[in-house]
This record gives C-alpha cells, structure tokens and sequence, in this order.
C-alpha cells in the first residue's frame, strides 16, 4: 500500500510520495534540490520588507505574533492546529518575501512519547519473570534469561527510539503528515557559495504529563525507573543464583519485586502524555523572535556580506524526535557551510548560548561564543553560557536540538534556549522578547561577519 502525502497544503490532496517527500511521477523544476516540491504562495510585493524595521518596530512586532500564535499553542505534531499554526507563519511571511509549507511524513509519538515504549517492554520482562516461577528449576531459568533479553533488548531499542535515534524510529507507525514552513529573500540558484544565513525556530509543542508539575514528575521519574530497572535486573540474578524452592524464597522475590516493577511501569507510563489537552504549550516567543530577526535582514541586507541569501524555517514535528529539522536538512543539502542561528524553548529571561551537545558529542560551533561575547559587550543583554561536559549538561542535552541535523549537514549553529521546567506559566515579556531579539540578531551579525573576515 503507497503511503499518500499532500502534493501542497491542502489536507485532502493524495499524489503518492517517495521516501525523500517528493511525489511519484512528478518532474520538479530545476531550480530545486530533489528532496522537496516548491509550493510558492502569491505574495503582494515586497516594498514593505523594505521599510525601516528598527528595535522598537521588532519589539511590537513580537508581541504581535506572540498574541497571534496563542490559539496554535498546544499543536502537537501532526494535528490540526499544527498545520493551521504552519498556514499562519507561511501566510504572515509571504507578504515580504517567498515562502511556501514543506511537508514531510513522521511517526508523531518518536521521541518524548516512546518512553511508554519502555514501560511496555517492561511490562513483558515483568510477566516472564513472574511466569518463572511456575516449572522446573531449568525452565525458570530459561524464563528469567528471556525476561532479562526483553529488558535489554526491548528496553534499549525503546531507549534509543527516545532518544530519538534515526534506526530505531524507522520501525515506528503509524507516520503522518507536519510541514515546515520555509522563506527565502532569494531562490537557490542565486546563491553566491555557501553565503547563506538561515534562521530557525520551531511552531509545535511539547508532549505534556498527566499531572500538573511537569518539574516535579520529571525528577520523579529520572530516580524511580532506573531504581526499578536496576533492582529488577538484582532480582532477576538473585533467582538465577539461589532459586524459588521455598516459601520463603518465592515471597522475597515476588512481593518485593512487584512493587519495584509497579512504580517503574508507573512512573514510565505518566512521564508524557499523548494527548493534546496535556501538551507543554509553545508559547511563540521563540518563533516570533525568529521571525522580526529574519525581517530585519530582509530590511537590511546592507549588514551582511554582499549576496548573502537569507532563508527562515520554522519546524513541525520537531518534538517528535526532531522529525522537522531532520527532514528540513535532507531536503536542502544546500545549506552546507551556512551559518545558523537556532532558537530553542524560550520560556524565561535566562538566555543560554547551548555549543555543543553533550550526550551526543556534537560541536555546533567554535566561533558562536565570541560572536556572543561581542553581542553582549553592544547590547548589554546578558547570557550565559553553560557547561559543555557532565551530567547536568547531558541530562538537559537528553533529548537533542534542532541543531544536530543542521550541523551534521554542516552548518555552523548559533543555539538560544531558556527553558524553565518549574515555571507554571511560560509567558514572555515584550521586554524579554526584544533582549532576545538584540542579542541573537547581534550574536548572527557577528558570525556573519566573521565568515566574510576569514575569506
């Protein structure tokens, strides 16, 4: 059965796609890569992508989309309200330069969502473990060598479909349709080099948890799984080595171990939520940022190195184990020494310029912290810059960045995030969102620069 894709953003469209997103028997025009049909909106002329757009304009322009974006908040990925999220930014930026929605095709519980995937195998260690004590001393043994297979086995590939790792999220189904929303000031073919700056954000949010402290669950279940794992894999040695020939024997390791494999599956499975009315809503500001940086380039392309193209994207489905960024990178390998700038979750004032993945030894840039230092120095917005290495810094890398696809396809990535767990409400202040504006514009104006200074 050929799996259908939206030959534009009409919902109801069915040409078959190919594994890259381009559609079955379709010839692209020449001007684009492979990976992706160009679906130009009419746009009215761009006299207005020329007006003077200042800081006090950026800033009102801000609060704007911010206020625009709040019925889209809880767009998981491939909902609805994701999609009408994707028309609102493709529709708000064709007014001042060509934009077009970009579909691809993703599993959208990968990522957060598989860690029910780990309570499952879980579950059935559990039952083969149980289902030992029933038999012979050699058949339950048998049983508990097979439960503990399923644990590592099951569990680590589960892990790795958490982590988002690519191998493991290529057996995940059912796969379905987000879009990514891509402007440019200029097409591809009049691209001078790798002279390219793109600006990216996201516009989807986040699987939620069932309960109300998001905080409080996360370090909750960060100490009761492994717990549970570790003292479940004891229980399981303990068995093979003295066995359940007793009472006693068969009560230490039944009643104890329940309870342990109870509140690991337990703490598993209310991790996240599936479901759109828990979701951890985007509150826009990094998108809205994104996009006044991206219009103040337009307005001044005086401020980058002569021919300089400027592209904007704004990922779907990138709370799905970064299917956006992903899918954004196979389908523009032209983006290949670019230099970047990413903002991540902005949910507070405590700007950090993240360099380097830690949990997947991934450097984003070597020049983006002296960019930042300058950035600072002129604009007096101050960000800190936390540890590359440690377990703080790979714990908070746990689920990846936007950025690792975009530096595999070899861009040189400027990162912005502050996330803040404990925070009830993740508004943004107009104030806060144009220091972000300042900073960020300033940080990518100095990478750009740099570029021009090493040529």
């Amino acid at each position: 059965m050929s799996e259908k894709l939206p030959t534009t953003d009409i919902e109801t469209a069915d040409a078959p796609v190919t594994e890259k997103g381009t559609f079955a028997g379709e010839k692209l025009p020449e001007s684009d890569t492979p990976a992706y049909v160009r679906t130009p909106r009419v746009r009215s002329e761009k006299a207005e992508a020329a007006e003077e757009f200042d800081d006090e304009i950026a800033c009102d322009y801000c609060d704007e989309v911010i206020k625009s974006l709040c019925d889209y908040a809880d767009g998981l990925t491939s909902t609805k309200e994701e999609t009408a999220c994707a028309r609102k930014l493709r529709d708000e930026l064709s007014h001042y330069a060509t934009t077009r929605m970009e579909a691809f095709r993703t599993p959208p519980y990968a990522g957060r969502n598989c860690c029910a995937l780990i309570a499952v195998a879980y579950f059935f260690a559990a039952f083969f473990y149980f289902m030992s004590f029933f038999g012979d001393r050699v058949a339950g043994i048998v049983l508990v060598l097979i439960s503990l297979g399923i644990l590592i086995g099951g569990g680590t590939a589960a892990a790795f479909a958490f982590l988002g790792d690519e191998r493991a999220l290529k057996v995940l189904y059912p796969r379905k349709v987000s879009y990514n929303v891509f402007s440019e000031n200029k097409p591809f073919r009049e691209q001078q080099g790798n002279k390219l700056l793109l600006i990216a954000s996201n516009h989807d949010a986040a699987p939620g948890s069932y309960f109300m402290n998001f905080d409080f669950v996360r370090k909750v279940v960060m100490i009761v799984a492994p717990v549970s794992v570790l003292l479940f894999i004891l229980f399981c040695l303990i068995k093979l080595g003295v066995g359940s020939d007793t009472v006693s024997k068969i009560t230490s390791l039944t009643v104890l171990p329940f309870l342990t494999i109870v509140a690991g599956i337990f703490a598993l499975l209310v991790h996240f939520s599936p479901f759109q009315k828990h979701a951890r809503e985007n509150n826009g500001a990094a998108t809205a940022v994104s996009m006044a940086i991206y219009r103040h380039l337009l307005a001044h392309p005086e401020k980058l190195p002569e021919g300089t193209r400027v592209c904007f994207v704004s990922f779907g489905g990138e709370n799905s184990a970064h299917a956006g960024s992903r899918a954004f990178a196979a389908a523009h390998p032209e983006i290949k020494g670019a230099k970047a700038l990413v903002l991540g979750d902005i949910e507070s004032s405590s700007f950090a310029l993240i360099r380097r993945d830690a949990l997947r030894n991934k450097e984003f840039s070597h020049t983006s912290a002296s960019a930042l230092f300058s950035a600072v120095e002129a604009t007096g917005v101050p960000c800190s810059l936390p540890p590359t290495d440690g377990t703080k810094a790979k714990l908070n890398a746990l689920h990846g960045y936007a950025a690792n696809a975009l530096a595999d396809a070899g861009c040189e990535c400027a990162v912005f995030c502050a996330k803040d767990y404990t925070a009830s409400e993740k508004g943004v202040s107009k104030e806060d969102a144009g220091k972000l504006y300042s900073l960020a514009l300033q940080t990518i104006l100095e990478m750009a620069g740099e570029k021009e200074r090493d040529e």
